[in-house]
């Protein structure tokens, strides 16, 4: 028998609420201050015109409240969601809402049961920048930034948008040599075409009409550290000749200057275009794209690598859970589950702001699967490609990249990085279970187990 605690001075909601009440449910009427209102597993429902809307708070903490109101005014909704109120209802009341509402608790009660606690001392501290994860992918990604921040040789990285290709530049900075010096980001794409010029080389007083003083540009502002070009694929073709002629001497003319300005900086560039298609197209020069990816390093997208899911909401929930009404302490397992069986088109970043939203709208201590009920409503589909085209669409690049190297037997190399894709992203839905990813793939566990390298 489910107990709901009617906290009123009304006996006239009693009677209103007694019989809309679903079988099994026994109403309990209390005065303003009940004893039994301590008892967690009580649902309460406040009267907040007679006992005040602050009565919530006392509770809310403890159990779910639900608060009633008479009132055809908009302030006493928006306090009694403030004070920590699931549900706010309007009389006269209706069944089939608090047939809804009753169930939504019952089943939340449930879910949150089996929740996973996420205590920040069991989140090892980390540097400043750090790259969460601990997929075959992402650790090999991290070698890849750890061996190439040695070398001082520009850097183009790529990747979907929302993948994390600033966090990986900043890697590389952070890595190197130039640790501690200046990391400077142009955005490519956000800079008007006709400021460009003068904020990347900056200009001398008098240079065009509005330069009263003269002003030093983004390269000399990064002088001895790196400069990030995000977004280099919207660079305008104009400007990309002078890049050029910097990454090639290291020094630039400011707008409306005859003085040369030498620097030393290390360019890191960034896009989630196809550059090499865009030199085919003339829409980026070629010999600008040989200069930027001396170094190239793709950033996979989240859902081929779904196994950094769960650290990276740890990462994220501690990042943003002090902006919460309330205290939240983890997660359910189902809501983990509803993460784990998402594409993440938009990546990292929608994983970040769907956390974000999900903290913001909770109204329990632990995030729900009720805080996901629009996953995926407002995100931007990829193009619909059949079975065939997207297994080209993550083979092809793989393959050019090789036979740029010359590297020899691509023909297995295909294979195998196919075969670690494959068996990473089977675990990764089977949460580990390596009998059921087998059964999946229609191989036997002894297979999969060698594939895998791991010993019988």
């Amino acid at each position: 028998m489910q107990t709901i605690l009617l906290l009123t001075t009304q006996s006239d909601l009693a009677d209103e609420l007694r019989p809309l009440l679903p079988k099994g449910h026994k109403l309990v009427v209390a005065g303003p201050r009940p004893a039994t209102a301590e008892d967690g597993d009580s649902f309460i429902f406040i009267d907040i015109d007679t006992v005040g809307v602050e009565r919530i708070r006392e509770y809310a903490g403890r159990t779910f409240v639900i608060a009633i109101t008479e009132q055809e005014r908009t302030g006493p909704v928006m306090e009694a969601a403030t004070f920590g109120a699931y549900e706010i209802m309007r009389r006269p009341l209706r069944k089939e809402r608090i047939d809804r509402v009753l169930t939504e608790l019952k089943d939340l009660r449930a879910e949150m049961a089996h929740a996973v606690l996420i205590d920040k001392d069991l989140i090892a501290p980390a540097a400043t920048c750090v790259i969460v994860g601990r997929s075959t992918l992402v650790m090999s990604l991290c070698e890849k930034v750890a061996r190439i921040a040695q070398v001082e040789v520009p850097v183009l990285v790529t990747g979907e948008t929302g993948t994390g290709k600033e966090l990986v530049a900043e890697a590389i900075a952070q890595l190197s040599s130039r640790f501690g010096k200046p990391f400077v980001v142009i955005n490519s794409a956000a800079v008007p075409e006709a400021l460009l010029e003068s904020e990347l080389f900056g200009y001398e007083r008098g240079a065009f009409t509005g330069a009263v003083s003269s002003k030093e540009g983004m390269l000399r502002t990064a002088d001895g550290g790196c400069v990030f070009f995000d977004e280099i694929g919207e660079l305008p073709l104009a400007l990309q000749g002078k890049l050029l002629r910097f990454l090639q001497t290291q020094s630039f003319y400011p707008v409306g200057s005859t003085k040369e300005v030498q620097v030393n900086v290390r360019v890191i560039s960034a896009t989630n275009r196809d550059l090499a298609t865009m030199v085919r197209e003339g829409k980026f020069r070629e010999d600008l794209y040989h200069r930027l990816r001396v170094a190239l390093i793709h950033v996979p997208p989240l859902r081929e690598r779904k196994k950094d899911i769960v650290p990276l909401v740890q990462c994220l929930f501690y990042r943003h859970a002090h902006t919460a009404q309330k205290a939240i302490k983890g997660v359910t397992e189902a809501f983990l589950d509803g993460l784990l069986a998402y594409d993440w088109p938009g990546n990292i970043r929608e994983l970040e702001n769907t956390l974000r939203s999900a903290i913001a709208l909770c109204k329990t201590e632990y995030l729900t699967t009720h805080e996901l009920k629009d996953l995926g409503a407002h995100s931007l589909a990829r193009p619909a490609q059949g079975h065939a085209g997207a297994l080209a669409s993550a083979v092809v690049p793989f393959v050019k990249d090789a036979l740029e190297r010359k590297d020899k037997n691509i023909y297995e190399k295909v294979h195998a990085e196919v075969d670690r894709h494959l068996l990473e992203y089977a675990l990764s839905h089977t949460r580990e279970n390596q009998s059921e990813a087998a059964r999946l793939l229609g191989i036997n566990r002894l297979t999969l187990r060698k594939k895998l390298g791991l010993s019988k």
